[in-house]
């Protein structure tokens, strides 16, 4: 497997990656992901090479299209949510910072998280979690909004 250079991973993060949180009750679910088609599968797996073979790869069945969807193609996703994992995903952008502006807005709300989470695994504070993921979900709405109307 060819070794990725640390500034294609960002840029390939920038416009791929998701800093992304699930709340089940009181519990949060901090997560990095990137997800490509399954014909894209090596480049997954390179990436999850380069951040030392932390997380999963996960395959996705495709799907016929439904009333409220289109047609989905089958694909590959790399997923780390392991709180000593998530310290090798913050210290790489960190070191080689997301360029883009809401992604990097995005990035430092979720890392804020993580590092909470971490720090205080046994108790974080529910509420600080509870208007940080607010402001992540903000984050991520906006980015998605501009997506959809800069087509």
């Amino acid at each position: 497997m060819p070794v990725l250079d640390p500034w294609y991973v960002t840029g390939l993060c920038d416009g791929e990656a998701a800093f992304t949180y699930n709340r089940s009750g009181g519990t949060f679910c901090i997560a990095f992901g990137f997800k490509q088609r399954a014909d894209n599968k090596e480049l997954v797996e390179d990436l999850r090479a380069f951040f030392n073979y932390i997380g999963g790869i996960y395959l996705t069945k495709g799907a016929a299209p439904t009333k409220n969807s289109g047609t989905t193609s089958p694909s590959v996703y790399f997923r780390v949510s392991r709180g000593s994992e998530l310290v090798e995903i913050i210290n790489h952008f960190d070191k080689y910072p997301l360029q883009s502006k809401k992604k990097l807005e995005a990035y430092k709300i979720w890392r804020e998280m993580a590092m909470h989470k971490r720090e205080n695994f046994r108790r974080p504070d529910y509420d600080k979690m509870r208007a940080l993921a607010e402001r992540l979900s903000a984050s991520n709405s906006k980015s998605r909004a501009f997506k959809v109307h800069s087509r």
